[in-house]
């Protein structure tokens, strides 16, 4: 007779099985530490690399502030000469030279301030500010990107609602005739404040006048010119707040970032 003999089965204790599952769950827990680690230095990276990119940013707003600011500042005190030239009447052929040539010169013109955006926009396309982990930081962009919306809009409401609404109405006023010779003018003579010599300002032999001498329109100019030099006071003053925090926030970065300060 053919007898089967069953292997033997030692049996596992309690404690054996209780360490394995230890070591289990060790071993899973670890893992899943070492992967969250992982992924939070490679998010420090990510977010360092933003920071320093955006750091290059401010820097080429601050340089481009520091070309814009003066030209603007500029720009206002030659339309603060223009309006005082207009209000003092009865005009002159030489007050409507200096008239001519300030129009031409500044009463046009509005100094577009030309932003960074390439941080701010990779970091919306990438999902917001959710990459930038430290909340003053991210806090601090959010801050700038607003103030910058903010000039942007202004700008436009100056362009649109302002500077351009002028210049029609100074279409009525000043005989392109008279403005050629300003418009071909070597720009190195027309640095001038609003005690230019007349010799500066192109001579001709023509007696200088303006299309109409109607006193009501040549107020609503006025008038439009005044609100037009006023929003670009605003401008100014929104520019040179920016720029104040565009400086602010290098410094901030810098420090708190550990980034070397040219």
């Amino acid at each position: 007779m053919e007898v089967h003999h069953h292997p033997h089965v030692e049996k596992k204790g309690f404690k054996e099985y209780f360490l394995e599952f230890v070591m289990i769950f060790l071993a899973v827990t670890l893992g899943f530490i070492a992967e969250n680690i992982r992924e939070h230095l490679s998010d420090k990276r990510i977010e360092r690399e933003y920071i320093i990119s955006f750091v290059q940013d401010l820097k080429q707003d601050t340089a481009n502030f520091n070309q814009v600011i003066p030209l603007a500042k500029s720009n206002l005190k030659g339309v603060d000469s223009l309006l005082n030239c207009l209000l003092d009447t009865p005009y002159t052929d030489s007050s409507l030279r200096l008239i001519y040539y300030l129009k031409e010169r500044y009463a046009d013109i509005i100094w577009q301030m030309n932003y960074t955006t390439r941080t701010i926009t990779q970091l919306k396309n990438a999902g917001g500010l959710r990459l930038i982990t430290d909340k003053p930081s991210s806090d601090s962009i959010n801050i700038y990107n607003l103030a910058l919306d903010d000039v942007v809009e202004v700008f436009k409401e100056l362009q649109r609602d302002f500077t351009i609404p002028t210049i029609r109405l100074s279409n009525k006023i000043y005989n392109p005739q008279f403005l050629i010779p300003y418009e071909r003018a070597n720009p190195q003579f027309l640095i001038i404040d609003e005690r230019a010599p007349a010799s500066i300002i192109p001579h001709s032999e023509q007696k200088m006048r303006l299309l109409t001498k109607d006193q009501s329109v040549i107020s609503e100019y006025i008038n439009s010119l005044a609100w037009d030099r006023k929003l670009k006071y605003l401008y100014l003053n929104k520019l040179i707040a920016h720029r104040q925090l565009a400086l602010r926030l290098i410094t901030f970065f810098s420090k708190d970032y550990h980034l070397k300060v040219e």
